[in-house]
């Protein structure tokens, strides 16, 4: 069985512990070490039967060839931070996908990914490191998702679509055919995209309006 950390013991890191244990419903695949958290206050708690090992360094000093890591934490420049901090020991990531996805045999997913229950993803689709794409979302046909990119539950994502790196989709959201949303933007839950979305914007709304630029 592949040795697995689960990196960030909050919400979503306890999704992702119950989408590995559905995973070994069917097929004893993964052995679950433990999560990883900053956070000091949890720090060798036991959360959902597993232990918080430490935090970043408990990777560091503990890290062998065996092991997988798998970074369950939304926010998409944490999850850019983390990946940073660990080049250096350049660890293997898994591959996580709930074993309810429906999917085609045209689907490229790079490593660290996380494709959570209800998933459909349907032809041609390229989907990048380090994504997480959360319960009952879609992705149509010919679509690009890249690096680090956060897809909340319920999001539909039409055909021909490009979310670019780092990009943030709220809850809900819904995009029309042939839509790009540039990196690091956010889109706000329930919203309605029916253009282009510039680099580095806030949209929100139903159609879907500009509320800021960030820096």
């Amino acid at each position: 069985m592949e040795e697995i950390v689960i990196i960030g013991a909050g919400g979503f890191g306890r999704e992702v512990l119950w989408t590995i244990n559905d995973c070994n419903k069917n097929e004893e695949k993964y052995s679950v070490l433990g999560f990883v958290d900053d956070d000091q206050k949890i720090q060798d708690s036991i959360i959902d039967g597993c232990r918080v090992l430490g935090g970043l360094e408990w990777i560091e000093n503990n890290y062998k060839k065996s092991i997988s890591c798998v970074i369950a934490i939304g926010d998409t420049n944490k999850k850019k931070e983390i990946e940073k901090k660990l080049k250096k020991i350049e660890p293997s990531y898994a591959t996580i996908i709930h074993p309810s996805v429906i999917s085609s045999k045209t689907i490229d997913i790079g490593k660290g990914t996380i494709i959570q229950a209800g998933v459909i993803l349907t032809i041609n689709i390229s989907i990048g490191e380090h994504v997480h794409i959360n319960i009952d979302s879609t992705v149509g046909h010919d679509s690009i998702i890249e690096n680090f990119v956060t897809i909340n539950p319920g999001v539909h994502i039409n055909g021909k679509t490009i979310i670019r790196n780092s990009a943030y989709i709220g809850t809900g959201a819904v995009m029309k055919q042939g839509i790009e949303i540039g990196k690091e933007s956010v889109i706000g839950a329930g919203s309605v995209i029916l253009q282009n979305i510039p680099e580095k914007s806030l949209y929100v709304g139903v159609p879907a309006k500009l509320k800021r630029k960030f820096s």
